[in-house]
């Protein structure tokens, strides 16, 4: 991987990476390459960086906390979206159920822009069944970031927390994900990961971008602001709006690059806790959530899921369904031309992330891989992960088999 860090954007992929691979339990590597902040005097990455996951938070988090419910008898994968969100009753998206939007076939579309909208998190329902549906529900997987939002919502009602704190409580904690956590603009960023923390994207090399700092101006700019606008109920009592609008502006560097702040524009508008992205955290962390799948659901032997919930979340659930994109409970499988390379064996899964980050999970070897970069810091423009991505799998794929 290190030949495809640097400083040039035409040749690299990204300024810095860390990889670690593990079999059976034990790490055969984990190691830091390149910077992971770049400028006058660029930083050299560490293998304890913190990153900011991206869509990596659909599956570590999201989709771990609707298991945890299910396991507890909260929720069913039959439930349809309207008996949490009454607002959805005479719309399609309120006959579709859990399942639906765990394997990414509600209908919904790839991407909608809450925060150009002022989508307050309590509006959440409502806007979803606003919108015209790109396609009839059930019949075919689109990857779908609001319906992953939507998902966080419900989780949020079901529990009676807000997704961080949940996931905090009954899957990082648990896991002894010590480094792995949301980093909501309502709480302080924990003094242990300060430092640590990677950088993404120039807020001003998108217009997406350009447009989230525009509507956090708006906020600061107006005469008044209701606390809970636009987190809801869930925000911290004792914080105030010009609270969360200085921690905001305090979590970019040079005014417009995010560190500590999530870099996706709608998770952010939901001050950095949204069921699609927002979660940071490292490459050791994210090994033992791989681990725990590996192992039946159980952790340093703690329960932390039930192995009939890791049994249907890695099953194929849309291999009935047209086009080649095979989806279980929140995670992707292994197909031929997918992210996880051409040699995965089958019955590996994984996820991928905007920011540049992945991981992969081989039951048959009993292997994980997982791979964090900060390629946001060439812009989004540099697509190089794509490929790099799926060469590193195969690297590791094709070593394992040879074992």
């Amino acid at each position: 991987m290190e030949k495809w860090c640097g400083t040039d954007p035409k040749k690299h992929a990204y300024p810095g990476a860390v990889v670690l691979v593990s079999k059976e339990g034990k790490v055969l590597m984990h190691e830091a390459f390149g910077f992971m902040r770049l400028g006058p005097d660029p930083v050299p990455m560490s293998a304890d960086c913190v990153f900011d996951l991206a869509s990596l938070t659909k599956v570590v988090a999201t989709t771990s906390a609707a298991l945890v419910l299910i396991d507890q008898g909260e929720i069913g994968l039959d439930d349809p979206l309207k008996y949490f969100a009454p607002c959805l009753n005479d719309h399609p998206l309120g006959h579709m159920k859990i399942l639906h939007a765990l394997t990414h076939t509600l209908g919904l579309a790839d991407w909608m822009p809450l925060f150009k909208i002022g989508v307050q998190r309590d509006d959440i329902p409502s806007f979803m069944g606003s919108v015209k549906l790109t396609w009839p529900p059930g019949t075919r997987v689109q990857y779908s970031c609001p319906g992953f939002i939507l998902l966080g919502w419900v989780i949020e009602k079901v529990c009676g927390m807000r997704l961080d704190e949940f996931t905090q409580k009954a899957v990082f904690e648990p896991l002894e994900m010590m480094d792995t956590m949301f980093l909501p603009l309502d709480r302080p960023i924990p003094e242990r990961i300060q430092g640590r923390i990677v950088p993404t994207e120039p807020r001003s090399a998108a217009l997406r971008g350009r447009e989230i700092m525009d509507a956090f101006s708006n906020l600061a700019d107006g005469a008044s602001m209701p606390a809970g606008k636009p987190g809801g109920e869930h925000l911290s009592a004792n914080w105030t709006p010009y609270d969360l609008i200085q921690e905001w502006n305090g979590r970019h560097i040079g005014e417009d690059i995010p560190c500590g702040v999530v870099h996706d524009e709608n998770a952010a508008w939901l001050w950095g806790v949204a069921g699609n992205a927002g979660l940071f955290s490292t490459a050791r962390d994210l090994a033992k959530l791989g681990e725990m799948y590996l192992n039946g659901g159980m952790y340093n032997g703690k329960q932390v899921l039930s192995s009939a919930a890791i049994r249907i979340a890695r099953q194929d659930l849309t291999g009935h369904l047209p086009g080649n994109d095979r989806r279980g409970l929140g995670w992707q499988l292994a197909v031929p031309g997918g992210p996880l390379g051409d040699l995965a064996p089958s019955g590996s899964f994984g996820h991928t992330g905007f920011t540049g980050t992945v991981m992969w999970i081989d039951p048959t070897h009993e292997v994980v891989v997982v791979l964090l970069t900060n390629r946001l810091q060439f812009t989004r423009a540099n697509q190089h992960i794509l490929r790099v991505r799926r060469l590193l799998a195969n690297a590791v794929f094709a070593e394992i088999a040879k074992a």
